[in-house]
């Protein structure tokens, strides 16, 4: 059985333990915060390792040519400095060059789907010159929207046709 002094040793153990669980937990968590820290300290400590091996290396005539000629295009006096253009931007050929002489009389402000039409009506056999709406369509519209059996009469201000550019 239980006596009491064997209920008063187990009541004071208990509330030992109550005082002392909170304390424990702090310490617990206080030293996983700290290891924390010191991972962060060293990531912090290799960063300006590399920020001081940065500046060392400006330090070098060499990388400071090396750089002025990379990032500000500098040249020295009696070399021909070269430029490479993104191939995407180049709008065609240059003038008198042999891509120029075999490339296909296409309109050069054309948009790219333009092109890409009108190989599609040459290789159909139409001309791509001729106006697409010109014969009429399969509903009897022409281009304009308005049937082909409509007279010659100027439309209204208000019923004209615009075209519109959308940026393409």
């Amino acid at each position: 059985m239980l006596t009491w002094r064997t209920a008063v040793i187990l009541l004071v153990v208990a509330l030992a333990i109550a005082v002392v669980a909170p304390t424990v937990r702090a310490y617990m968590d206080q030293q996983a915060n700290l290891s924390e820290l010191r991972v962060e300290a060293e990531a912090a400590r290799a960063e300006v390792d590399a920020l001081n091996a940065e500046v060392a290396r400006w330090d070098d005539p060499a990388f400071i040519v090396a750089q002025a000629r990379e990032r500000l295009a500098y040249v020295f006096p009696g070399e021909t400095p070269y430029r490479v253009i993104d191939a995407e931007s180049v709008d065609g050929p240059a003038e008198g060059s042999p891509a120029a002489e075999r490339a296909p009389e296409v309109a050069a402000g054309a948009p790219w789907y333009d092109k890409l039409w009108d190989s599609f009506e040459v290789a159909g056999g139409e001309d791509p010159t001729a106006d697409a709406g010109a014969g009429g369509g399969a509903d009897g519209a022409g281009e304009t929207g308005q049937p082909d059996d409509a007279t010659d009469e100027e439309p209204a201000e208000s019923e004209q046709l615009t075209d519109v550019d959308f940026g393409g």
